[in-house]
């Protein structure tokens, strides 16, 4: 009887382990060349509209693409990680808004592993 428990276990906690683990370098990547080209689009609207380069309208638009929250982002495990994922998301876009072509995307590192402890957030 306990054995049949403790595979049950085992079972639930292997699938939350797979449904809560960082999304990959490669899904990472995506996100960032996704990003540089929603600044692009973001610049044509704004060109169509006479305002094409305008850092306010543009930094407007991000909020309407994606957003400083980050809810079209992977999922990443790691605090720091998924700070830096956003700021280049966000540097990207407003590249890509502002100049009308898109950035490229630096190649960053291959990410923490997804066991690794996130960082503890400092307090200003």
């Amino acid at each position: 009887m306990e054995k049949r428990y403790a595979a049950a276990a085992l079972s639930l906690a292997a699938l939350l382990t797979a449904c809560t683990s960082s999304a990959s370098h490669g899904e990472q990547m995506e996100y960032l060349h996704k990003m540089a080209q929603r600044g692009v689009e973001a610049h044509a609207v704004l060109e169509n509209q006479g305002d094409g380069g305008d850092p306010d309208k543009c930094e407007r638009l991000y909020g309407l693409y994606n957003g400083p929250h980050g809810n079209d982002a992977p999922y990443v495990g790691n605090y720091d990680e998924k700070v830096a994922l956003l700021k280049e998301g966000e540097d990207l876009f407003m590249d890509g808004c502002v100049n009308g072509t898109p950035s490229p995307v630096s190649a960053r590192s291959e990410p923490a592993s997804p066991s690794a402890p996130p960082a503890s957030r400092a307090t200003t």
